[in-house]
Parts: structure tokens; C-alpha cells; sequence
């Protein structure tokens, strides 16, 4: 009998493909390569592994042994009825999304502190306007709500800019070296009103579920900037949007939403010193993160082939 894999990764560049097909050939697999999960339907009912960002095909694969989301957050398929048994091993693709969400992290603080939306509407206008007031990145408080790879890779990169701190903050309150100080979220309330810039990279989690509440951003400076790249939910958003158009926050840059797609209708779209992105900050458009992706798979497939350990395992009931 065949030891399917099922693969639904459109991103795929020839070279990419051609190194799974080698690999899995070589460990005894056979690999099925899809465009789209509806084209997998019949084929995935009997694989073995599963790779790509598929929940909805779960259920297809009765005899799943390992799905692989090639997602970092994993919320989908943790939902009750999408792995087929509870033995079924889920991986993510943490990792592969550090390089390019700390680059957006960066230029939508800078366009953020130097008003750049603002700017651009000037010239759009053909006026000579220059006198904006801005703010800096140089000798700023910033604050790291999750530690994680993303975290991480946006403090290496910010650390150029010369700020006066970067304090980290997580659920264990490990030390993590890119960080001057590190806390637990026990600290937050404290460390909030000594913060210029806050930056959340949090997995969605009920822990996490509006952990900026109404309060918790009150306790921002007015100067203070937010960006969140990690899980809508993890803000309360009405209260957001009321904290900007009171000018209660110098401004936020949101790449997640607590609904997404936002509705067309909804207010968050006009609201004032917001900078929206439609989640655009980790897709799988930039070929680093695809290769990274790859090669924490075909790594994974060799452990899974002999037996060993594999990374990036998913803890169900901690959520990632």
C-alpha cells in the first residue's frame, strides 16, 4: 500500500517541489502535489501525512498520522472534529515567518513615527507642506509583548535604531538574549506606561484573548505606538479604534483582525492614526519563508521516517 503525502502548496517553485519528490521517494512516500485543497479531496482519504494550509481537508484523511500546517498559528486545527484522532501529530511552521514579519514590523513603525500616510496625502495634493511633528525609534521605549521568533527577529532589527530598551514579555518570562529585560506577563501593567512602542506577536490562545483590554491600553503613554502582527483577538478592538479617534494613542498599525476578512462596512476602516495591512505581513510570497518552510518539512520527514523526535510538534492543549 501506498504511504501518501499530500501536498497543497501552491508557492511551490519547481526546484522546491523537485527536492520533496527526491526526498520522499527516497524514504519510501509517495508524493501527491496539489494547487488547491478542492483537488485533493479524493486523493488525501487515504494519506498518511498531510502538508499545507488545509484544516478543511482533515477530515478527508481518516488514516492521517501527521499533518503539517505551513501556517506558524495552528487555531484552525484545533478546533474539535478537524484531526481525524487524537494521536494525529500536528506540526507548524514556526520559524519560517520571523525574516519577513520583523522587515514589516519595521516599516510600518517608521511610517508610523514619521507620518508618512500623512506625507503622501501632501504630495498627493501638489502642496509643500514639511513641518509634521515625528517621532523616533532612536532612545524610544519598546516593549516585546511575545518573545517568540518573531519577537525575537524584530528586536535584532530594531536594536539598530538605537533605542533606549527593548523589554521582553511572555508567558514565562524566560530570558531571551535580544532583550534587555525580560518578564512575565504578570509585569505588563507595570512596564505598559514606560512604553513608546508596543509591539504583540502573541499566538491565539484564551490566554491571550484580549490581553489589551480597554484598561491595559489606557495605560499607554498618548505618545505611544502599538503594532500587532501576532492574533487579532489579542486586543479589543472597539476599544482600540475608540482610544485613536480619542486621540488617547499617537497611532497603531494592525496586520490582524478580530474578523477577517474586516467587512467593508465596518468603522475600522476610516478610523484616524490607524495603518491597516490585510494581513500581509508573513504570507508565503517571499521565497526565504517558502524555502524555510521546505526544509523544516523535509527535516521533519526524516525524523518521521525513522522514528525520531520532530520539531516544531504542537502542544493541543497550549495552543502552539
Amino acid at each position: 500500500m501506498e504511504r501518501k503525502i499530500v501536498m497543497v502548496m501552491p508557492n511551490l517553485t519547481a526546484e522546491l517541489k523537485a527536492c520533496i519528490e527526491s526526498e520522499a521517494v527516497s524514504l519510501g512516500f509517495v508524493p501527491y502535489f496539489f494547487k488547491t485543497p478542492e483537488d485533493a479531496e479524493e486523493t488525501v482519504k487515504d494519506a498518511e501525512i498531510l502538508f499545507g494550509n488545509v484544516p478543511g481537508l482533515c477530515a478527508h484523511a481518516s488514516g492521517l498520522k501527521w499533518m503539517c500546517t505551513a501556517n506558524a498559528g495552528v487555531e484552525p486545527y484545533l478546533k474539535p472534529g478537524v484531526l481525524p484522532t487524537p494521536e494525529t501529530v500536528l506540526t507548524n511552521s514556526s520559524g519560517a515567518y520571523g525574516v519577513t514579519i520583523a522587515e514589516h514590523i519595521v516599516m510600518v513603525t517608521l511610517e508610523m513615527m514619521r507620518r508618512e500616510a500623512e506625507y503622501r496625502e501632501i504630495v498627493k495634493a501638489h502642496t509643500w507642506k514639511r513641518d509634521l511633528k515625528i517621532s523616533s525609534i532612536y532612545d524610544s521605549r519598546i516593549t516585546m509583548l511575545g518573545t517568540g521568533d518573531i519577537g525575537r527577529k524584530a528586536a535584532v532589527r530594531l536594536r539598530g535604531f538605537g533605542p533606549k530598551c527593548i523589554v521582553g514579555i511572555s508567558r514565562s518570562g524566560r530570558r531571551v538574549p535580544e532583550m534587555d529585560q525580560n518578564y512575565t506577563v504578570e509585569a505588563l501593567d507595570r512596564i505598559l506606561p514606560e512604553t513608546d512602542l508596543l509591539i504583540m506577536s502573541l499566538p491565539g490562545t484564551q490566554e491571550t484573548m484580549h490581553i489589551m483590554n480597554e484598561a491595559r491600553l489606557r495605560k499607554l503613554p498618548e505618545t505611544a505606538y502599538l503594532v500587532n502582527v501576532g492574533r487579532g483577538n489579542a486586543i479589543d478592538q472597539a476599544a482600540l479604534e475608540q482610544c485613536l479617534r480619542g486621540e488617547r494613542l499617537a497611532g497603531a498599525a494592525l496586520d490582524v483582525f478580530e474578523t477577517e476578512p474586516v467587512p467593508a462596512d465596518a468603522s475600522i476602516w476610516s478610523c484616524p492614526h490607524l495603518h491597516i495591512t490585510p494581513h500581509t505581513a508573513g504570507n508565503m510570497t517571499l521565497t526565504h519563508t517558502v524555502r524555510f518552510i521546505v526544509e523544516q518539512f523535509l527535516t521533519n520527514l526524516q525524523n518521521y521516517a525513522a522514528g525520531r523526535p520532530m520539531n516544531a510538534v504542537v502542544d493541543r492543549q497550549m495552543g502552539y
